[in-house]
């Protein structure tokens, strides 16, 4: 529990002990000659992973959350495949190797899962109850609002290509869901590497060929100063206002 309702202090404490969970195994598994790399990656998944991952249903799940978490992922498999950072290899091609999907589709993966599950429970059951119930008093605060467990869920289910309207419906046949989830994180994922491939070729072109530059698009009326985003715009007015 968090009194700033958020995840922050938990992804760090998984972070922390499942890093220690991986150092542990250093000597007696990774650096082990005879043991064989796919053994070494089960091992992985087994230990770090779970360890890395528990729990993770029940979270709310921010964009920086997910990154810090696939980050330190794709450093412990590079690791365990003798890849250097001379090498130039992407996180792309590093879970092609380990034939691992991203921590994005995990998580992904593990919520819908565990939304299937608590749909299932009877009325009475705690878990339900939370999902589905309502404040009878008090409102949110002003300003953009705290990222809510049905948001991150609806969220999932849409990177799962899984239709929001229905899920419910679609959640009380166990197998039927597990087979819905199973084939949208495997879509996910294809569509998640797609999306990195294409942005690291277009980042390589512009390196290639400075003309591709996209041009900016914001300049400010007082200076003439032009920006790429809005919103640097919109920070850069306020050095004339003072």
């Amino acid at each position: 529990m968090s009194r700033q309702a958020n995840i922050d202090e938990e992804v760090n404490g998984r972070i922390s002990k499942a890093s220690s969970a991986f150092g542990r195994l250093r000597h007696n598994v990774w650096d082990r000659r005879g043991i064989k790399l796919s053994t070494k990656l089960k091992v992985y998944q087994a230990v770090v992973i779970t360890t890395l991952l528990y729990a993770c249903e029940t979270w709310t799940v921010y964009r920086r959350h997910a990154k810090q978490l696939n980050h330190f992922h794709t450093t412990c498999l590079r690791r365990l495949l003798k890849i250097h950072w001379q090498d130039h290899t992407p996180d792309t091609e590093v879970l092609s190797r380990a034939n691992m999907p991203s921590i994005h589709t995990l998580i992904e993966k593990a919520q819908a899962r565990w939304a299937g599950h608590v749909r299932r429970m009877n009325d009475s059951r705690i878990p339900k109850m939370l999902l589905y119930g309502e404040l009878a008093e008090g409102k949110r605060l002003a300003g953009r609002p705290k990222l809510r467990f049905k948001d991150s869920l609806k969220a999932t289910l849409k990177s799962l290509s899984i239709p929001v309207e229905n899920w419910e419906d679609a959640a009380t046949d166990r197998h039927q869901w597990r087979r819905l989830v199973h084939q949208g994180a495997e879509l996910a994922e294809r569509r998640r590497i797609s999306l990195a491939v294409s942005k690291r070729e277009a980042r390589k072109a512009r390196e290639k060929n400075p003309s591709l530059q996209p041009l900016p698009e914001h300049k400010c009326d007082v200076c003439g100063r032009c920006f790429r985003a809005r919103i640097g715009l919109v920070s850069h007015t306020r050095t004339h206002k003072d």
